[in-house]
């Protein structure tokens, strides 16, 4: 939210590319450091410098208005409300769970029914040894 309001006061941004940032601003918003490294935001800095310095990045004014009108909190709202929803959709029985992963891939379907099996007795065993 900080890089949001950052780039809605029209102040350029250098930022490493984790989080998400790359699907939620254009490519204009927001210098991406390809690695998460003192070097790579380095170089970001300097570049973004010699962007401002030759002109080539749009005004406060203009940064402003785009993030107003791609963050209203009417959408923010709206999409916010859709995760919800989806979170709450009823999920399908464990059982066609485990069977729809069997029949998408058997080898890894028996290494996931290992796999869930050992959670399950490690669940199992950490519950009786420490009962709430």
């Amino acid at each position: 939210m900080a890089i949001v309001e950052a780039v809605s006061c029209g102040l350029p941004v250098v930022s490493t590319a984790v989080g998400g940032i790359c699907e939620v601003f254009p490519a204009d918003f927001v210098y991406l450091a390809p690695e998460p490294t003192a070097e790579a935001l380095t170089r970001g800095i300097m570049e973004t410098i010699e962007r401002i310095d030759k002109g080539d990045v749009m005004s406060g004014w203009e940064m402003h208005k785009r993030v107003k009108e791609m963050y209203s909190w009417v959408d923010v709202t709206r999409r916010t409300e859709q995760v919800y929803k989806e979170c709450l959709k009823p999920k399908k029985p464990l059982e066609s769970r485990l069977e729809l992963q069997w029949m998408r891939a058997p080898v890894a379907g028996v290494l996931f029914y290992i796999c869930y099996a050992i959670s399950y007795l490690v669940f199992v065993i950490t519950s009786w040894l420490q009962p709430e």
